[in-house]
């Protein structure tokens, strides 16, 4: 049986009636670094690199374009070493929900930095929707 997010990049509990306050006890740190987003707020790819860049503590050099992403969820052990990071989302049905083409960017970005993170440093990286 997988564990939660061993089956893919997104994972819906808000679609399971899994509580928010259950994040910690699914991925309990220090293990895991969990990283909070209101989707509410990410109505476009603005929106989403400021919210990124403040949830992940990204470097003040970061240039908020999707290359500039990726190079910054590949380093994330680098800057914050966990087990696995875990991008958890409230409000999660309005992410992006005006702009499916900057929604479909932006898991296109993160399946490739889990593909990384996953290889190489052997770390999890989850997209939790509530």
């Amino acid at each position: 049986m997988a564990r939660p997010g061993e089956e893919g990049l997104f994972l819906d509990l808000k679609a399971r009636g899994t509580a928010a306050e259950r994040i910690e006890e699914l991925f309990p740190p220090p293990s895991y670094f969990v990283a909070y987003v209101d989707g509410a707020k990410i109505q476009n790819k603005a929106g989403l690199m400021d919210a990124l860049a403040a949830a992940f503590r990204f470097p003040a050099y970061f240039g908020k374009n999707w290359d500039a992403l990726l190079d910054c969820l590949r380093s994330l052990p680098d800057e914050l070493p966990a087990k696995g990071y875990i991008l958890a989302v409230r409000n999660s049905g309005s992410f992006l929900f005006s702009s499916p083409e900057d929604l479909e960017a932006f898991a296109d970005t993160a399946g490739e930095a889990r593909a990384f993170l996953s290889d190489k440093f052997k770390a999890l990286f989850v997209v939790v929707l509530l």
